[in-house]
């Protein structure tokens, strides 16, 4: 019997201190890669916003069954990925950012933005994509978190070039 209460104390203690280490870790997470193109600001946001568009340059994007829900302007907003349970909803489109939500099945979403930053001297643009992930205090999910910039990272980085190769021609 004491060996099992040693064991049970010692488990609980272990993962309060676990969480506690975890607490340390912020709630909110963004990786953002950023790429210089020469291009127009305008083509660049218009690539961006319409998600039919998306299979031109977002990587994987080419492979999902996307099914339409909402059109606006000519462009899709709003699409079912591969089931009814994830969509992409662009959300807020300005003068010089687009911004998109990714949801799951879950009630846990990802928020994407491209943002176009000019330049009066020059004939280029900067184009920062980011992904604010938004965390719950679980350790696990905390931890893992840590790892969110390699495991998207390289594919920002690969669709941010698809992307410049598509504006630029």
């Amino acid at each position: 019997m004491k060996i099992i209460r040693f064991g049970l104390i010692s488990l609980l203690s272990l993962f309060a201190i676990i969480t506690a280490i975890s607490l340390f870790i912020p709630s909110q997470v963004r990786i953002s890669r950023a790429i210089n193109m020469n291009a127009e600001a305008g083509t660049v946001l218009n690539e961006i916003s319409d998600l039919n568009k998306w299979k031109n340059w977002y990587p994987g994007f080419d492979t999902l069954t996307i099914t339409p829900v909402t059109l606006k302007d000519g462009n899709l907003t709003e699409a079912r990925v591969s089931s009814t349970l994830a969509s992409i909803v662009i959300t807020e489109k300005k003068a010089d950012e687009v911004i998109a939500q990714f949801n799951s099945g879950s009630n846990r979403s990802v928020t994407s933005g491209w943002k176009v930053i000019t330049y009066n001297s020059s004939d280029s643009l900067t184009v920062q994509w980011y992904l604010d992930f938004r965390l719950r205090w679980y350790p696990w999910e905390k931890f893992l978190s840590i790892t969110y910039d390699k495991m998207y990272g390289g594919q920002m980085e690969l669709g941010l070039n698809n992307l410049k190769k598509n504006v630029e021609r």
